[in-house]
Parts: C-alpha cells; structure tokens; sequence
C-alpha cells in the first residue's frame, strides 16, 4: 500500500498519520534508534536514512564514530526494527558548507556554530529531497524538539536541559513542517530507559560529537593544521600592547582562559582584528553584550503581546528582550562574551519566532 498523503498545514495526530511514511535520520546512536523505533510503533511505513558527513580523516582519527561503524550502528538498528536503509554519501556538500564555512569564519574573526548550519544548509533539506523522491510525506530525526500549533511552529522540547530548537532555528519552517520530532515530549533519561529495555543499541555505541568533524573536540588543532601560525600582538582596550599570540584563530570573544596574558584582574577577549592579527583584551564589563544585530534572519511565526526571549549560545540562558526593527535584538539584562558568528534565536513561551546570525555586538554599557 503506498503511503498516506497527509496535510501538513496543520497539526497531525499519531492516528491519523497511520500508514503514512516518514524518512528518519539514522545515525545508529541512541536518540535516532529511539525515533525510529517509536515511528514504527505508532504505525508509520519507516525508511532510515544515515548520511555520511564526515570525512575519512575524521574517522582514521576516532573509528569508534568514523564512516564504516556509523553505518554498521545505523543497519543494526534499521534490522532489529525491520525497516528499509540507505545510505547517503554528503561528504562533498557537508565539506563546502560546513567545514569550509567554519574554517573561514574563525579565520575572519568570527565563532561560527557549525551544527545549526548543517541542519539548515545539508542535513533536512537533503532529508526531505530523499522522502519527497520515495514519495514520503515526512522526514524524522532524534533531536529533542517539538512542533506544534498550526500551522505547525518550532517549539522547545520538554526536557530543557536537552532542548534542541536553537540548533534547528535556522532551518527553513518549510523543511521543518515536513519534520516529525519523536523525543520532543521525553526526557534524555526516558530514552535511554526505553532503548536498554528494548536492547535496540549496543552498549558501546558513541554518543554525538559536539562538533562531528573533529572527533577529539580539539577545534584549535583542526584550525592550526589548516592556517599554521600566524603571530599577531594581544592588545588592550587603548590598543597597548600586552602580550603575543600565535593565531588569532585561537580565540574567540569571551574567552577567559588560554589567553596567555595576565592581569589584575580576570581578562577577556573583547574583540578580534583578523585581517591585523590583533586580539583586544578588557576586563568582564568590557565583555559584556547589550545588543546584537543579525543577519540571515529566518522567520517562524509573527511575534505575539507576549514577552521575548533571546538565546544567544547553545547552552546559553535565554535572557528577556525586544527587537528593534529590522534586524536587532536588545537584551534587557547584558550577557557575557557573546561573538559575532553565533546564532540568535528568538523565543515566545517555548516557541521559536525567528533565528539568524550575529553579524556585530554592542557593548551593554556603552
């Protein structure tokens, strides 16, 4: 029988998307068995799809989260659950537009966040390109996030401390509405409860990298390797030099430790001059944020009467705020060391109303 067409302006219910089929994302770790197999449960024809992104350098440096393991996990799990696998090499596209993009954002001064970009710029828009071509309505992935209202909207998930909207933010709500989130109402502990229960990952499994293409996490290494050294002078808020570094690509603003330098008090970074090689120091008050303007602004839903918030960083607080047309985010209450690069995500109650990328800070007491 083929799948269920279903209407996706609106918010579907488990029984009325019975029989529909939904591609998920299978990455063979714990999050994407469990989205999978929940999938399956509640009557969905299930195809996983695991996507190679990394390249073999990264998995000769770690083979527990290389290509050939990543895809041994992913069948595994696709077996136990007798459901449909593919895989899909995004090797090319993922090196142009994620690790290419992250190399040069530290190069020009700036802290990129390379898992929002992959999923705005690979991963879903590429998930929904397979489904649409095996004539799936639905794309599924682990990430704990919900959608909900109608039309369907980008909503934190229940477990906060696990929350993953802000890294979905940037992704076009076209590609999202075709999206089905599956942990969104469960908790990280949940999951892994239910998954030993069902046996359904082995106990070696890898968890995610924070950033999948550097599997020792040693992003300063994986920058050094590319630019080599470039010396340039650690410089106060006068422009006194204080001290020498051997990158600027080293440091990113807000940086506390590692600077390399000492003062009488604790110092920070406040400002990048690539193009000089110049790293600014100041003290805390110097990093903080009272402003942002954005560029890249994708847009969820107009913003209701009710209050905003603004999240900054990924395991950032989310601090209340108001915009300022057309492209800035005030912040009631200053953050420390926010960089240009970030992503910016706007919130009201648990509801994503609009991301993008910092593109320039303002100091909050200025």
């Amino acid at each position: 029988m083929p799948p269920q067409r279903i209407d996706l302006t609106r918010d579907v219910e488990p029984e009325e998307a019975a029989g529909a089929g939904v591609l998920v994302g299978l990455s063979g770790g714990v999050d994407s068995a469990m989205a999978a197999s929940l999938l399956v449960e509640r009557g969905y024809q299930v195809v996983g799809a695991t996507l190679l992104l990394c390249p073999e350098e990264a998995s000769r440096r770690e083979p527990r989260s290389g290509t050939a393991e990543v895809v041994r996990r992913a069948r595994a799990v696709a077996d136990k659950l007798g459901i449909q696998h593919l895989v899909v090499d995004a090797r090319r596209s993922f090196e142009e537009k994620v690790m290419r993009y992250f190399a040069e954002e530290y190069e020009a001064g700036r802290t990129p966040n390379p898992c929002a970009k992959c999923n705005a710029r690979v991963r879903f828009g590429l998930l929904v390109e397979i489904a649409a071509g095996m004539n799936l309505d639905y794309i599924a992935t682990g990430h704990y996030a919900r959608m909900t209202g109608g039309p369907r909207n980008l909503t934190r998930g229940v477990d906060r401390a696990k929350d993953q909207s802000y890294v979905l933010a940037e992704v076009d709500p076209t590609l999202l509405r075709r999206t089905i989130f599956p942990l969104g109402n469960m908790t990280k502990v949940e999951v892994r409860a239910r998954v030993a229960k069902e046996g359904l990952v082995e106990d070696s499994a890898v968890e995610s990298q924070e950033i999948c293409f550097i599997p020792d996490n040693d992003h300063r290494r994986f920058l050094r390797e590319r630019f080599g050294k470039r010396p340039g002078t650690l410089v106060d808020r006068t422009g006194k030099v204080v001290g020498r570094h051997e990158g600027a690509y080293n440091f990113t603003i807000g940086q506390r430790r590692r600077i390399g330098v000492a003062g009488r008090g604790p110092l920070y970074v406040v400002g990048l001059a690539a193009e000089r090689d110049e790293v600014v120091v100041g003290d805390g008050r110097d990093a903080d944020v009272g402003a942002v303007t954005i560029d890249g602004i994708v847009r969820h839903r107009p913003a209701g009467a009710g209050p905003l918030v603004a999240q900054l960083r990924s395991t950032g607080d989310a601090v209340p705020a108001r915009t300022d047309p057309p492209d800035t985010i005030v912040l009631e209450k200053p953050l420390r060391g926010i960089a240009p690069g970030q992503t910016a995500v706007l919130y009201e109650g648990d509801e994503v109303v609009l991301a993008g990328t910092i593109r320039s800070t303002r100091q909050a007491w200025s």
